[in-house]
């Protein structure tokens, strides 16, 4: 494999920047992987990079292997993914990754040597999609559990878009469950996104999960964070107090109170008293 792709062949470039893809060898029919696709696909990573680049894609490198187009829960598998959706059946193309704040850039050969057909999602009864977003908030959990929050917020994110579609053809008999599990999935989508330093991202997340539950002490103990990082300290004041009022021996909520009364006390010290009476 060359250092660098060919310029003489077809480009394409993905519509988010996150990669280029210069065709090789063209596929043939019309149809192209969806998630939920079963691929047989082979990996190869320029030489110069794949002792550096080991371990970063999920699915092994340099040789033949089979994967489920959308379970990759690392960055550049989200990119494989998207490079796959572009895809006809035995194409092969050379792929450049575009650097980000999760990694630095690559160059991989990718073949595709078929795929299973699958339904679009907009497809699927409620049953099928109620039961991939329960798959996907557990593996979410665990993946953030392993400090994966990068994956863990793909999945959680993935759920929610799920619930979201079939919002009016949620039964009766489980209307209850379903607002919950959607309160939770956006109360722990903010936890990565807090994670991940996406701070804005992660207040909205928790003022998501608080219009079904305004009692939700981990929501508002997230939000508060998620206020103090932007420095919209008297909101953080009021979820702290807030959290505090339910629980009077969190010790977390305790924590960041203190924290946020220091950062005060440099900007204004009045809020600052009103902060410290807390702690009476």
């Amino acid at each position: 494999m060359s250092d660098v792709c060919p310029s003489n062949l077809s480009l394409w470039a993905s519509p988010d920047g996150s990669f280029t893809k210069t065709i090789l060898v063209r596929g043939t029919g019309v149809e192209k992987p969806k998630e939920g696709s079963l691929c047989r696909i082979c990996l190869n990573l320029e030489k110069s990079e794949a002792s550096a680049d080991e371990g970063l894609f999920q699915c092994p490198t340099g040789q033949w292997t089979e994967l489920i187009l959308g379970e990759g829960d690392v960055p550049r598998d989200a990119v494989l993914d998207q490079c796959l959706e572009t895809m006809l059946d035995g194409e092969v193309c050379c792929v450049q990754v575009s650097p980000t704040q999760y990694g630095s850039g690559c160059t991989f050969n990718l073949s595709l040597a078929g795929f299973t057909f699958v339904r679009d999602s907009w497809e699927l009864p409620f049953e099928e999609k109620w039961n991939i977003a329960l798959r996907d908030k557990e593996q979410g959990t665990q993946n953030f559990r392993q400090g994966n929050a990068w994956g863990a917020a793909r999945r959680y994110g993935r759920a929610l878009r799920l619930l979201v579609s079939v919002t009016s053809t949620v039964p009766l008999e489980m209307a209850e469950e379903y607002g919950r599990t959607k309160m939770a999935l956006h109360a722990n989508l903010a936890a990565c996104q807090l994670r991940l330093g996406q701070y804005e991202n992660a207040a909205r997340s928790c003022d998501k999960a608080l219009e079904r539950e305004p009692r939700a002490i981990k929501a508002l103990y997230r939000r508060a964070v998620a206020h103090t990082a932007l420095n919209e300290l008297e909101k953080a004041g009021v979820d702290l107090q807030e959290v505090l009022r339910l629980e009077p021996g969190n010790a977390a909520a305790r924590r960041e109170l203190r924290r946020l009364t220091e950062k005060v006390r440099e900007q204004d010290t009045e809020m600052a008293k009103k902060l410290r009476k807390l702690f009476v």
